[in-house]
């Protein structure tokens, strides 16, 4: 049954093709500001180099953890409610939100000064000063919210792709023109300009000031796991860029950035699909069977990008270095290689959080980021110490894997038909096929990057069409005919919940 029947803007019965096609809108316009930034990234590192990258990275990476240590999780606590009057609803959690966003702009200015003197470089104390606004200006992008709640996607995506298109377009020419890593500073600040305006000149409802001790409760309540979460990350990305500073100076910090950079994209489609598809587990929360599907299928969806996009990342890491960024990059290569290891391992059920949230049960996120933080500070930080790159990288793997036994836990607590294990490895054996092809040809052969990379690609999408056939025709039947079936429920053909799980091993 329905929690909240009006809080979608089309009939429930549509929700399954809303779905689908929202999935391929969010991957159309993600996918697209994610080339945007992945090119950006590569540009402008080969224009600065390894010291502004360093830079960079600590500026950035205090900054955006201060971003998610505001971001709490009102966003998904706004979607998942439905109490009466959603103006009223949304003016409370925006409050809530502006307040938390103005809190930690504060924060950061304060912190500015402190990040100069422990890492021992005064350049610092401007570049993070001007990033300060960071945590207002994605507070007032809250109207993003009513369309992600209704599933707008079209108006959620328009106003989202405005930031790394307006960015791409100031920071590539300025950074060719100047230089300088400022670039990389005045970019974004006019792309998230750009998005406020438009925004605020959207928003169905009157921004307004609404602070009521009940809702901060109620929102607080559910976010304090989010907030844990945020504290995890922020000590695992700032504590890997001091250690690696600490151990090798500026340009370590920059190879260490990069890494992270590049391998950061791997969870985006599951960002893609996890943000289609949280309306839609919130408006179904009653039916486990019906959540089964959805996250079993979600799953095998992202593993079909994540998977590849990995393997690909830690094959051909070296030829990317080599062609495109230059021998001063060369230590790089270990990092992005083992980081993109260890992230294909965490995108395995990446959506089994979404699940517990829309139950209000957000908690079970901390245990889980309770084990990435402590798998960082025992395996990954020892091992940079004792074994340097390599160390850190199988520490950070281990991590992973720590990871991936408490998740499997909670899923099989939520949706006990699934078999998470091999689920896991249906997804990784096409990427398996192409990895052992292209070490294959490599070995016997030698015949250079891009005919490896087609031996990769080719191998390694047949054989995944060859295992999802059945979920990829499935996918494009709703897409060619969105109007033949009009139902929440799995339709009769498709695979039902139960055998999907089981189908999964």
């Amino acid at each position: 049954m329905s929690r909240d029947s009006d809080r979608l803007a089309f009939p429930r019965e549509e929700l399954r093709d809303r779905t689908i096609r929202g999935g391929v809108l969010n991957a159309l316009f993600l996918g697209g500001g994610e080339a945007l930034a992945l090119v950006q990234g590569l540009v402008v590192t080969a224009l600065l180099g390894p010291v502004a990258i360093g830079l960079y990275g600590i500026v950035t990476t205090t900054a955006m953890t201060m971003v998610q240590l505001r971001r709490v999780g009102i966003d998904e606590a706004f979607v998942q409610q439905d109490e009466e009057g959603q103006e009223e609803e949304f003016q409370r959690a925006f409050s809530l939100e502006l307040a938390i966003g103005v809190g930690f702009s504060f924060l950061l200015a304060l912190l500015a000064p402190v990040v100069a003197l422990v890492y021992g470089d005064m350049r610092l104390l401007a570049l993070t000063l001007a990033v300060s606004y960071l945590p207002i200006a994605f507070a007032l992008q809250a109207p993003q919210w009513i369309f992600f709640r209704r599933m707008d996607f079209l108006r959620l995506r328009l106003l989202q792709f405005s930031i790394p298109a307006v960015t791409f377009l100031v920071t590539v020419p300025l950074a060719a023109v100047t230089g300088s890593v400022w670039a990389l500073v005045i970019g974004p600040a006019a792309g998230n300009l750009v998005a406020v305006v438009a925004a605020l000149k959207l928003s169905p409802y009157r921004l307004a000031l609404r602070f009521e001790r009940q809702a901060m409760r109620r929102y607080l309540a559910f976010s304090w796991p989010i907030l844990f979460t945020a504290l995890a990350t922020l000590i695992v990305l700032q504590g890997q860029i001091f250690a690696f500073d600490l151990k090798g100076g500026l340009a370590a910090a920059g190879f260490i950035t990069l890494a992270v950079t590049l391998t950061r994209y791997a969870d985006r489609a599951d960002q893609i699909v996890t943000t289609t598809i949280y309306p839609a587990i919130c408006e179904v929360v009653d039916d486990l069977a019906i959540q089964a599907e959805l996250f079993v299928k979600s799953s095998r969806v992202t593993m079909i990008w994540a998977l590849p996009f990995c393997a690909g990342l830690a094959l051909f890491a070296a030829d990317l270095v080599d062609h495109l960024l230059g021998a001063e990059w060369e230590p790089a290569v270990i990092l992005i290689q083992g980081l993109a290891v260890a992230a294909a391992l965490q995108q395995i059920g990446f959506a089994w959080i979404s699940f517990y949230r829309a139950r209000g049960e957000s908690w079970v996120q901390a245990v889980e980021s309770a084990a990435m933080l402590g798998g960082f500070l025992l395996l990954a930080v020892p091992g940079l110490i004792v074994w340097d790159s390599k160390g850190f990288v199988a520490g950070r793997m281990a991590t992973s894997v720590a990871m991936l036994v408490v998740r499997r836990h909670y899923v099989r607590a939520l949706f006990p038909e699934v078999r998470f294990v091999l689920m896991g490895l249906r997804g990784a054996l096409p990427v398996l096929a192409g990895t052992a092809a292209t070490l294959a040809v490599r070995t016997a052969l030698d015949p250079g990057t891009v005919p490896e990379l087609l031996v990769f690609l080719g191998v390694t999408f047949g054989a995944i069409w060859a295992a999802d056939r059945p979920l990829l025709s499935e996918l494009l039947r709703y897409l060619r005919r969105p109007n033949e079936t009009r139902s929440v429920a799995p339709d009769a053909n498709s695979t039902p919940p139960a055998s999907a799980a089981s189908h999964a091993g």
